[in-house]
């Protein structure tokens, strides 16, 4: 059951936010098409997820700090899968179709253009940007043409963010107001 948000800055959006989801008020949910926020996500204040054409389906486990843009453009659904930590001020701004695997790492500042894909256990380097490209799986962008392959990054990722998830989940609720869950248990 989805619900319907909406405040005086933002366009009414279906909001799909799991009980065990942490999405604090002053994050901004918009868009005229569904947002779905899967089991153990935690959304810092200050974010944007805007399904400006088409839903954004975010998976389990996901850290989505401040300042953070996700955007979709296309009426395809964008999905992000789950144990990713999308750093302060990156952006993934998509078109549908196009996916964030499972445990990557999108420092802050790093943007992840319209027609790029990140597989799984991916790291996108501080202030880098992929445009019109995938990436395979456990690749590092450090900068322009400076790739590495880092083996065991993925499982490495999982278990940093599953961490980090148990201490916001303490933390963000004791100085920031959280949107409700609106999905029943089941």
């Amino acid at each position: 059951m989805a619900a319907k948000l909406a405040t005086s800055t933002q366009s009414l959006v279906q909001c799909e936010v799991h009980k065990d989801a942490v999405v604090c008020q002053d994050a901004k949910v918009q868009g005229s098409h569904g947002i779905k926020v899967g089991e153990g996500t935690v959304v810092h204040p200050a974010s944007i997820i805007h399904a400006e054409a088409g839903p954004i389906v975010i998976g389990c486990f996901n850290i989505i700090e401040e300042q953070v843009e996700i955007v979709n453009s296309s009426e395809v659904p964008l999905v992000i899968g789950d144990h990713n930590m999308l750093e302060v001020g990156s952006k993934v701004l998509g078109e549908g179709g196009r996916r964030v695997g499972d445990a990557n790492v999108l420092e802050c500042r790093s943007v992840l253009k319209p027609g790029s894909s990140v597989s799984n256990g991916c790291t996108l380097g501080a202030c880098t940007w992929l445009e019109g490209e995938t990436l395979s799986d456990e690749t590092v962008v450090v900068g322009p043409g400076l790739r590495h392959v880092e083996s065991g990054a993925k499982e490495t990722h999982v278990q940093a963010v599953t961490k980090f998830i148990e201490v916001l989940k303490e933390t963000l609720p004791r100085s920031h107001h959280l949107r409700k869950s609106n999905v029943k248990s089941t």
